[in-house]
């Protein structure tokens, strides 16, 4: 059985998931304090390797079960399982980088969806088939986009299909300014994805994705209308499939 844990720091509270050293089961809801004070003693390592990151002090407390309400991270390092609040990694100025006692940790990509355009109403006529929408942010000089994830936002230019979209910023957690879904919507019809610590500014990012022109109309409801993106008057289109 497992014995969950969490550490309060100055951007938010780490949550730990330690296996329990003792070969007998610890009965549920309670966590019997020599099998914490064993289990974070295994795991000494990677909690100096965390101390020395967030430049901080950290004391986990064992708890019955670990608050999933709040959106975390979630990071295997080796036996452990590590939830990082969003705030303390937009605040982190680098990556996690543990020493040889502690197992190298394997950083997620992050997908984000790319919107394109929003509108308040329709902007084809219902049963429309084939032609082109064009996009009025694409006509405006440099082309901003917005990227959305589960936890974040950031802004983007991108230059067109076939061409790395160019972060304006680092990513952010949604605040009472960030643009409300629209009821209609012109999206990629792939996410665009890249490694946590690039996203970040931890890294370089050397090779940026390169999105295509697949992109969809998605309505309030009802069906999506699938077309693909190209060049219209001075900026850019989504020109629907028949």
């Amino acid at each position: 059985m497992s014995l969950h844990f969490e550490a309060v720091a100055a951007h938010g509270s780490l949550r730990l998931t330690l296996p329990n050293p003792l070969p007998s089961p610890v009965p549920e809801p309670g966590c019997d304090p020599v099998d914490a004070a064993l289990a974070l003693a295994a795991h000494e390592p990677l909690l100096a390797a965390l101390e020395a990151w967030l430049q901080e002090a950290l004391d986990p407390a064992p708890v019955p079960r670990l608050d999933t309400a709040e959106p975390l991270l979630w990071l295997d390092v080796g036996a452990v399982r590590l939830g990082l609040p969003w705030p303390l990694l937009l605040a982190a100025p680098g990556p996690l980088v543990p020493d040889g006692a502690v197992a190298a940790i394997a950083w997620p990509e992050i997908a984000f969806e790319v919107e394109l355009a929003g509108f308040d109403t329709a902007p084809l006529p219902a049963g429309a088939r084939g032609g082109v929408l064009l996009l009025p942010t694409s006509l405006q000089g440099a082309w901003r986009v917005l990227l959305r994830h589960a936890t974040l936002v950031a802004d983007a230019e991108w230059p067109g299909p076939g061409t790395p979209l160019a972060l304006c910023g680092p990513p952010e957690l949604p605040t009472a300014q960030t643009p409300p879904h629209p009821p209609w919507r012109v999206v990629l019809a792939e996410p665009w994805c890249v490694p946590l610590p690039q996203l970040l500014g931890w890294q370089p990012m050397l090779a940026p994705p390169r999105p295509g022109s697949g992109a969809w109309l998605q309505p309030p409801d009802g069906p999506q209308q699938r077309g693909r993106i190209a060049p219209a008057l001075a900026g850019f289109g989504l020109w629907i499939d028949d």
